[in-house]
């Protein structure tokens, strides 16, 4: 009679990036480009074809913003989603770099 297999122990769930403290940093870089180029919340959501309330949902992290709509956001603030992700990456490193 075969053995039967036994259950694979399952690892915990990794935790969502959203509750990641690293995520502070996007939300922060976000708000950062607006501000950068000058737009109010309710300008950038004309911009984009949205409301000054998604934009504020979006800084906040109620919303989470997909690649295309980053872009998006990016460009509506007169910068590219590269120079978004240098940022974003900078303001990383400085934080790794503080926790040491």
């Amino acid at each position: 009679m075969p053995n039967p297999k036994k259950p694979r122990p399952k690892a915990p769930p990794a935790p969502k990036s959203l509750h990641r403290p690293e995520y502070k940093a996007v939300l922060v870089t976000l708000l950062e480009i607006r501000e950068e180029a000058d737009l109010l919340q309710a300008e950038l959501g004309k911009k984009l074809g949205r409301s000054q309330s998604y934009v504020s949902m979006a800084e906040r992290g109620a919303i989470r913003l997909d690649p295309l709509q980053l872009r998006d956001w990016c460009l509506a603030c007169g910068t590219t989603l590269a120079a978004y992700v240098d940022k974003l990456e900078h303001r990383l490193s400085r934080a790794k770099g503080a926790d040491r």
